[in-house]
């Protein structure tokens, strides 16, 4: 691949001993009428911006907006997963509490400031790398990053003239002149050359093989382990804590858990038939189907009772489930006793189950009950379908 180069110049460096010799060499820039120019120095020297005619620089401006979008994001952020996709009542405090969300929102806040501050900083505003800069191929480059000071003059000022730039800016306080050339190379084989390729492979090597080494073996390092081997309850194991030994504790007594109420018609197996009967009629009697008579309940009611029901109530509701042969034959549901059974009765049997039936209400939630209801409707009424269906 060819690498032939083309030298552009891009400016001329004069080189200085000290900072005040600097100084005057602005001054006399200045006078000779030159406007684009700039100063390197191996160290910050104070109020060299204002010497300059310098403006404000402009990364507060993106600090700042980098800050308010980054609260925003975050704001909304955890208003969505806490509020809207999936809410969770703490201690009854608002799904959206903002004083919790606080110390998220300031991390945020701070990473895209910092972030966006600092890209803006080296990629927009000094366009860096910058690879091919003429100062960094300068003779005079050494000196500035120890103890000399430079004061560039850019090419592009109207009173530029590389013919006679090292008269004007030379002086009695000048070490030197240079002009400050960039090599354009017309075909760059920098990515593709031997050496750049093998440094990619080997930070890729190394940064694949740190990161296993930590994702594996670095949690298990103190204090790194803290979350795997906290003091909890674990569910179903035994704890010395309470004088049953149980880890899993029950509700406290007379509290009800939110969101969840408890069923008015469930009695006692020991108070007798009688009471049960009594209990299932007034579910019949008090409790009605709150869902939409719609085909898509219908078709979710049609999915949770093949999930639940057909194992014993079999595809048609007709008793003849798979494993109706090793358990009593459950009733048919299309019986004349059944079709004459309100929807609130049947819930109440789904809910607190009937004979060998057990209750389904931890399995099946309670508007999914009703759906299976009105699926149930549905396969009845197909059995036993009015004329004035068939017309």
């Amino acid at each position: 691949m060819s690498d032939t180069r083309t030298r552009e110049v891009v400016g001329a460096i004069a080189l200085y001993k000290s900072p005040d010799e600097l100084l005057g060499g602005i001054d006399n820039a200045r006078e000779l009428g030159f406007t684009r120019f700039d100063v390197v120095s191996p160290y910050p020297i104070h109020g060299i911006d204002d010497v300059l005619g310098r403006r404000p620089s402009k990364l507060g401006y993106v600090a700042l907006a980098a800050g308010l979008i980054g609260v925003a994001l975050a704001k909304t952020t955890q208003w969505w997963m806490s509020a809207v996709d999936f809410p969770l009542n703490v201690g009854g405090k608002p799904l959206f509490s903002w004083p919790a969300f606080i110390p998220v929102t300031f991390e945020i806040m701070v990473l895209s400031a910092a972030v966006a501050t600092v890209v803006a900083m080296l990629a927009v505003l000094n366009r860096l790398p910058q690879y091919s800069s003429g100062l960094l191929a300068s003779k005079f480059m050494r000196g500035l990053t120890c103890d000399k000071f430079g004061l560039v003059v850019d090419a592009g000022d109207p009173k530029f003239d590389p013919n006679t730039v090292h008269t004007t800016l030379g002086g009695a306080n000048v070490l030197g002149v240079d002009l400050l050339y960039r090599e354009r190379p017309r075909m760059s084989s920098v990515v593709l050359a031997p050496r750049f390729l093998v440094l990619l492979l080997v930070v890729a090597v190394v940064s694949v093989g740190t990161a296993r080494f930590l994702w594996k073996y670095a949690g298990e390092i103190p204090p790194m382990d803290f979350m795997k081997r906290q003091e909890k309850l674990n569910p179903q194991l035994t704890c010395a804590v309470f004088p049953d030994g149980l880890g899993m504790r029950p509700p406290v007594q007379g509290t009800v858990a939110r969101g969840f109420l408890p069923y008015p018609f469930k009695v006692d197996t020991a108070l007798g038939s009688a009471a049960l009967t009594a209990a299932a009629e007034q579910a019949g009697a008090n409790l009605v189907n709150p869902i939409p008579f719609t085909t898509e309940n219908i078709e979710r009611g049609r999915r949770e009772f093949d999930i639940f029901c057909r194992p014993c109530h079999g595809p048609r509701a007709e008793g003849d489930g798979t494993i109706s042969a090793a358990f009593p034959r459950p009733p048919s549901l299309h019986s004349a006793k059944v079709r004459g059974w309100p929807d609130g009765r049947i819930y109440h049997v789904i809910t607190v189950g009937q004979n060998a039936m057990p209750s389904y209400s931890a399995q099946i939630s309670r508007d999914d009950r009703w759906r299976i209801i009105q699926y149930v409707r549905a396969l009845q009424r197909s059995r036993n379908a009015p004329e004035r269906d068939l017309r």
